[in-house]
């Protein structure tokens, strides 16, 4: 990719009217909001960065450690040293109780529940989004900044222009009064771009890889992560059937599976044999095949309307829809059931593996997300 700075001037262009202004950049340490607090003090705001200390064994945790989760020692020491090169105050908050709470309490509960959690889109709306913006406010910031892709128009939430990268949908759980507050400084650009600008910049964590997988379990130990936090109860033993009950061979807990998956089932069929459901009462894996994971409709709770007023002007609207962060947009139409709970029938084709306890977004034809939930 060709990079001309004279296509990115706004980014880095001075404004003595944002003088008035102080904006607090949620700092990961990570790229996008170390660029963000880069183009924000270009850009004539007055800048405070805060990093979030959480879950993930912080306090265990020491310099030499090998743990790929988020917010580790090592992301707050580059944070840090970013708001150093600055000049920028760096505040570090200590968001472990909330976060527990919150987030990984509810991760674990879901597992047991035989649901697939989203922790990201629950801790954007109490921790992220929630408590570090009450600390930058309460710190004297007018805004909260972070360095997601997504858009604030018009006091709305939008999509932004990446399109791998549509962060929005974890986003969507924010509460409705929260959206006056936030910045999103990247949301019309690309990932390949935030790391031109950022090297253009000299910003010292511009080649930092991403982070990966469930931000406080390292990657690929999500089994003995969901073990040792239930005291071994998820390796409870039960049988893997068809839909009609067939015993097909032994699970060593359901908490290890997902809906659609064909891989690791550790059985034999003459045909290919997807999970389908997670039988938390009766302790079950149920398999079909892959037509029967395709659904023309499902049922959400938890529902967060954001561009209406209330859930009632929802009702009847066509619209489109995801059902997890890296889906197509299904057009759709909703019906409120009742106060907390909506049926969404998709209206051009069937949805495949519709997992319960994921997300579902909702969004008009330009981006905009009407409403967001999790799926029944």
């Amino acid at each position: 990719m060709v990079f001309d700075l004279n296509d990115f001037k706004k980014y880095v262009e001075y404004s003595p009217e944002n003088n008035k202004y102080t904006v607090a950049v949620g700092m990961s340490g990570g790229v996008d909001s170390s660029t963000v607090a880069y183009m924000l003090k270009k850009q004539g705001y007055n800048v405070i960065g805060i990093t979030m200390k959480h879950w993930s064994g912080m306090d265990e945790l020491s310099e030499d450690s090998n743990s790929k989760t988020c917010c580790s020692l090592d992301d707050i020491y580059d944070a840090k040293r970013v708001c150093d090169d600055l000049d920028i105050p760096h505040y570090v908050i200590n968001l472990k109780e909330p976060f527990k709470e919150k987030v990984v309490d509810y991760f674990i509960e879901e597992y047991e529940k035989g649901r697939t959690p989203n922790p990201c889109m629950v801790c954007n709306r109490y921790i992220k989004l929630g408590k570090l913006l009450e600390y930058g406010i309460k710190m004297g910031a007018d805004f909260v900044a972070t360095g997601h892709y997504a858009k604030i128009k018009n006091g709305n939430l939008y999509m932004g222009d990446d399109p791998k990268k549509d962060q929005v949908y974890f986003l969507s759980q924010v509460k409705r009064e929260n959206l006056k507050y936030l910045m999103f400084p990247v949301g019309d650009l690309e990932k390949p771009q935030v790391r031109k600008i950022a090297e253009y910049l000299g910003v010292r964590v511009y080649a930092k890889r991403d982070s990966q997988e469930v931000c406080f379990i390292e990657d690929g130990k999500l089994k003995e992560f969901l073990v040792d936090m239930t005291d071994g109860r998820v390796e409870k033993e039960g049988d893997i059937v068809t839909k009609d009950g067939k015993v097909l061979g032994k699970h060593k807990g359901f908490a290890f599976y997902t809906i659609g998956q064909r891989k690791g089932l550790g059985i034999q069929h003459e045909t290919p044999l997807y999970v389908l459901k997670l039988d938390s009462k009766k302790n079950r894996v149920i398999v079909g095949g892959n037509e029967d994971l395709f659904k023309n409709e499902l049922f959400a709770d938890s529902i967060n309307v954001l561009s209406f007023d209330k859930i009632e002007d929802i009702d009847g609207i066509e619209c489109q829809a995801k059902t997890r962060s890296r889906d197509i947009l299904h057009l759709c139409k909703v019906e409120v059931i009742k106060d907390n709970l909506i049926k969404v029938k998709f209206l051009d084709n069937k949805v495949r593996a519709v997992t319960p306890g994921q997300g579902l977004v909702l969004y008009d034809f330009d981006g905009k997300v009407i409403a967001s939930a999790f799926i029944k």
